[in-house]
């Protein structure tokens, strides 16, 4: 009933056609109407080539209407100016199509131009690159990072800065990684991710880069002033009483030109006190000295489960000794990650040791060890104790060097472990539960299973 018009037609044309063959059929046999034959052949063949252009139509119009969609042509207008044709309905029908498909390209241009202003309005570099190391896209601000007015490929990067591509190249999805560039005169500080998607069946890369030193320099700032205070605090706690004391031996000696049995004691005791005092303070610097001076990580494959288990026979019997009860799992066994031997097994065991301390304050005492692959893929190690957990005010200052809330802690174990795991390109992290224990997270940047 749509298309009346159109059936009408096809039915009139088929009509004649076959109306015309039946007449030629008729006047076959006739020899002296050779050429009225003749045309109602001819009729015959216009007739089938009209129909079959008159059929065609509809072809070229949905062809015309797929190629204006293949080339987002969304300007082209189907229906006649003029009188009503025989496709005002498929015209009509096409031109909504068309007018929808103009508003889908026109929702599209205007999200893009959306997300391109939101990818220049963030102080964040954002590039991504394809299979073939074309740069598809980069925000002024990457072009700023880079000191350049313009990028068309990743590997145009190693002329200003050597080496740069292949550092983006080894770049592992969902793991964030530090880049230091010089820009001129500003050494730029970078935490740089790359995250892999899919367009139209093509494979991208999809870089950021954030410029941290700012950040950097403010926790920076922060962890001096409060380094600068346990020194001073440290420092002055030794001095004040070797001032107070050399200026009672030097009144002594003032007082007494001739010295005595007792005066030569009271000046051996005092002289041997300074002397303590002085060592004291020396090994103080030592601790700090070998703070700073932790010697890079010779990284080898590591086997979590032999490394607890040689941690268990270590503090097996420290652990019959003060009753506690230590349970540890790596899961799967053969898990294993890549670092220092040496230096992983120096912060388990600084771990480890401030949980036996922590748990000695309650009656149920508890450690557990627990290594796996956490959601990242990266492994973490958790080590918790039942004791009494830390304050907010604790957990902020625990890693800072020579804090310590111990009387015989040095303070320097945790920030010791902080600076080994960040070397690791890990992270290690304090969490606390309310009076119900704490928990040591370690976090290590490359892995293998």
């Amino acid at each position: 009933m749509v298309y009346r018009k159109f059936y009408i037609q096809v039915v009139i044309r088929i009509l004649l056609m076959f109306l015309s063959g039946f007449i030629f059929l008729q006047l076959l046999n006739k020899s002296n109407l050779l050429y009225v034959q003749l045309f109602f052949v001819f009729l015959t063949v216009i007739q089938i080539y009209l129909l079959i252009d008159y059929l065609n139509k509809i072809n070229r119009k949905l062809a015309m209407f797929f190629e204006s969609v293949r080339t987002e042509d969304i300007n082209v207008i189907y229906r006649n100016t003029g009188p009503k044709g025989d496709f005002d309905e498929l015209n009509f029908q096409l031109d909504l199509l068309s007018m929808h498909f103009k508003d889908v390209v026109k929702k599209r241009e205007e999200q893009d131009l959306y997300f391109k202003a939101v990818i220049e309005h963030v102080g964040v570099g954002v590039f991504a690159f394809d299979s073939r190391r074309l740069i598809r896209f980069i925000n002024s601000e990457a072009l700023k990072i880079f000191g350049l007015s313009r990028l068309k490929n990743l590997f145009a990067l190693d002329f200003t800065h050597k080496n740069l591509s292949e550092f983006f190249l080894k770049l592992i999805p969902g793991q964030q990684q530090l880049l230091e560039l010089k820009n001129g005169n500003e050494m730029l500080q970078l935490a740089a991710k790359v995250t892999m998607y899919k367009i139209a069946g093509e494979e991208l890369n999809l870089v950021s880069l954030q410029n941290i030193k700012p950040e950097l320099d403010l926790k920076e700032t922060e962890t001096w002033q409060k380094m600068i205070r346990i020194l001073t605090h440290e420092i002055m706690n030794s001095v004040s009483p070797i001032t107070s004391l050399a200026d009672s031996l030097s009144a002594l000696v003032k007082k007494n030109q001739e010295p005595d049995e007792k005066m030569r004691a009271k000046l051996d005791k005092g002289l041997t006190t300074i002397k303590n005092r002085g060592e004291g303070m020396m090994e103080f610097v030592r601790k700090y000295r070998n703070l700073t001076i932790l010697p890079l990580p010779q990284m080898v494959e590591i086997s979590l489960f032999d490394l607890m288990n040689e941690l268990v026979i270590l503090f097996e019997e420290a652990f019959e000794k003060d009753k506690i009860i230590f349970e540890w799992e790596v899961e799967p066994n053969d898990l294993k990650i890549n670092a220092d031997r040496e230096q992983i097994e120096q912060v388990l065991i600084n771990l480890i040791k401030n949980s036996i301390w922590a748990v000695m304050q309650v009656e149920t005492k508890q450690i557990s060890v627990k290594a796996f692959h956490a959601a990242n893929k990266r492994v973490q190690i958790e080590i918790k104790d039942s004791g009494t957990g830390l304050s907010d005010d604790l957990l902020d200052k625990i890693f800072i060097p020579f804090f310590t809330t111990r009387s015989d802690g040095s303070g320097i174990g945790l920030s010791l472990s902080r600076q080994i795991m960040l070397m690791h390109g890990g992270s290690i992290s304090a969490h606390s539960y309310n009076g119900n224990g704490a928990m040591f997270v370690l976090i290590f940047g490359n892995s293998h299973n």
